[in-house]
């Protein structure tokens, strides 16, 4: 099938972007000599696990206990919850995953702590467990080495548990220039380097000091006692990635394909992609709420729920006519879409589930 005989709103992912992409991130990992452990919150499929491990990742990382779930039973033996624990119910679906792969959780509180440790003597399995450290974007994680020498000591006398290592997320280096991503992700991984020592001379041994999203990946890879990375977006890039300089149109794979429903001015045309195909995040720089492939600066500039609304005249558009929208953040379009289309040179491949997307509660 022809990519642009599709019906539309529909997601589309070029594999040849994608694998470049893929390899692109890992030999950032390779000459620097980290390991890789993507984020799976970005597209949320095994079968794009599965080509991030055949490209040398060790295992994922994911936001969310559906998406640890879904990635272990496809068959993805290594995972890592980056996502504070602090009920049971999570604690109990994690430690349950033990049985399957090897997984490790990330922390920030007592509360959670012991929530997994009991979990974990409920299933009889080991937690490796990593505490966040906030290094800067002031979300979740511990900034103070005291909270954090305490919260290793407790980890370390609860059963069930291994402490193993440090983690954070600079995801504040989104939207910024060449030098604000410098100084970013030089500070991330020097913070969390030092945080390590400290947990070292306190008794406390560390293994893994875990950083980097995507813009701040290629930069913190290289600092000194830093041994792995987590990008996400690198897989797909998006326009905020390209609005702050780390990707370009050229590197972005996910699209969203959409028909002109209507003309009604010669200045406006309407897509039948909205913010239920587009969301409406925008993020630093950015301006409107996608771009028209081949023609970026042609912008969707307001969206209802299957609206989105293209102004401007010189765009050769005409009713019926078939566009690719880049979104400006890929996962959260990624999680809109009950499936997605592999596509390559103009031609459908396939058509995959977006196997770990929305929510599902078990009681």
């Amino acid at each position: 099938m022809q990519v642009y005989d599709l019906p539309t709103p529909a997601l589309l992912i070029d594999r040849g972007k994608l694998k470049r992409n893929l390899e692109n991130m890992a030999n950032v990992a390779k000459i620097h000599q980290v390991k890789l452990r993507p984020h799976t919150k970005t597209h949320k499929s095994p079968y794009i696990a599965h080509l991030q491990q055949a490209y040398g990742a060790v295992g994922v990382t994911v936001a969310t206990q559906d998406e640890a779930e879904v990635m272990a039973y496809n068959g993805i033996p290594d995972v890592f919850a980056a996502y504070p624990v602090v009920e049971r119910q999570r604690a109990m679906r994690l430690a349950r995953l033990g049985r399957l792969a090897k997984v490790r959780v990330g922390v920030d509180s007592e509360v959670g702590a012991r929530h997994l440790s009991k979990a974990a003597l409920e299933y009889k399995v080991s937690l490796g467990v990593l505490i966040e450290i906030d290094t800067g974007l002031k979300r979740s994680g511990l900034a103070e080495v005291a909270q954090i020498i305490a919260l290793a000591k407790t980890i370390d006398q609860l059963p069930g548990l291994k402490l193993e290592g440090l983690f954070t997320h600079a995801g504040h280096a989104h939207g910024q220039d060449q030098a604000g991503r410098e100084k970013i992700s030089k500070a991330e991984g020097k913070i969390v380097v030092e945080i390590a020592k400290a947990l070292n001379e306190a008794g406390f041994p560390v293994e893994e000091i875990s950083c980097g999203s995507t813009p701040s990946a290629k930069i913190v890879a290289g600092v000194p006692g830093v041994t792995e990375i987590r990008p996400g977006v690198y897989v797909f890039n998006d326009g905020s990635l390209v609005a702050g300089g780390t990707a370009t149109w050229d590197e972005c794979a996910l699209t969203v394909l959409a028909t002109v429903a209507s003309n009604p001015t010669s200045e406006r045309f309407i897509l039948d992609a909205g913010s239920k195909s587009l969301a409406t995040d925008q993020g630093k720089n950015v301006v409107g709420f996608g771009a028209i492939k081949g023609q970026e600066k042609a912008k969707i500039t307001w969206v209802n729920e299957e609206h989105g609304i293209i102004e401007g005249r010189s765009l050769g558009l005409g009713i019926g006519d078939k566009v690719e929208v880049i979104p400006n953040h890929a996962c959260v379009v990624m999680n809109l879409f009950d499936e997605y289309y592999l596509v390559e040179d103009g031609l459908v491949l396939g058509r995959i589930p977006v196997a770990a997307r929305g929510h599902r509660h078990f009681a």
